[in-house]
């Protein structure tokens, strides 16, 4: 990976950008279902709808890794019903609202170095695309996040899972980004932190594949990508981005 390539594709989540206080936001959360259950005119302590709270995250978790899309609306209608609550509830769309809106109040923040990357890409004519895989928080918020951490600009294209319906690693989501670029994906690279979303998925329509160990380190036993780094200071080099 000497010379530049013509695109490169990042994964977001510990890649980009990633959730120094997930605590915070798990708790808004829970107080948010909480709020709508009592709107409903049902009692339930925190223990009681942490306890249903996540296992309706642990079933979003279970549709991700099966390649099915999922995220706030189903999570919410999954927790409510647990409750003895039903979709017609009045108060699912502010606790859908609720529940995407919590990342706001916890800190994302973005992975070292992955701005100055994204600048010296964009600089060397190196077309810039974000694959991203969302759960609770969505496309909408996500593009918030990136746009106060000076990202989005440089990401021409972004593709996310709870818009196209596609998560990693199924093909189109790799598609969805590289056709509007024009970059055919023999020419692409794709950068990410796992092994089952992020190398098989853009190994199997012919990207090359670069995993990144910045915030989080990918121990499974599946196939590796073809080069791993430990930083986006280490990336720059590898991809052919030179000072300039």
């Amino acid at each position: 990976m000497q010379d530049l390539p013509s695109a490169v594709t990042f994964d977001c989540w510990n890649t980009l950008i990633y959730e120094a206080d997930w605590e915070t936001a798990h708790a808004l959360r829970v107080a948010a279902l909480e709020r709508a259950a009592l709107a409903a005119g049902v009692e339930a302590g925190p223990e009681k709808v942490r306890n249903v709270f996540d296992p309706a995250w642990a079933r979003h978790m279970e549709d991700w890794e099966e390649g099915r899309a999922s995220g706030a609306p189903e999570i919410a209608t999954w927790a409510l019903a647990d409750l003895g609550l039903g979709e017609e509830l009045a108060a699912r769309a502010a606790l859908v609202r609720d529940f995407e809106q919590a990342s706001h109040s916890g800190r994302v923040l973005m992975v070292d170095g992955a701005g100055v990357l994204l600048q010296g890409l964009v600089g060397a004519g190196v077309r810039c695309a974000l694959i991203c895989d969302t759960g609770l928080t969505p496309g909408r918020v996500v593009r918030q996040h990136l746009d106060r951490l000076g990202l989005l600009p440089c990401l021409e294209v972004q593709v996310f899972s709870d818009e196209t319906r596609r998560p990693k690693p199924h093909p189109e989501a790799f598609h969805a980004a590289l056709e509007p670029l024009g970059v055919a994906s023999g020419e692409a690279v794709h950068v990410g932190d796992l092994r089952r979303t992020d190398v098989a998925g853009a190994r199997g329509i012919g990207m090359g594949t670069v995993r990144i160990r910045a915030r989080y380190d990918d121990a499974s036993e599946l196939p590796d990508a073809d080069r791993v780094v430990g930083s986006h200071a280490e990336l720059g080099p590898l991809l052919g981005l030179r000072d300039r």
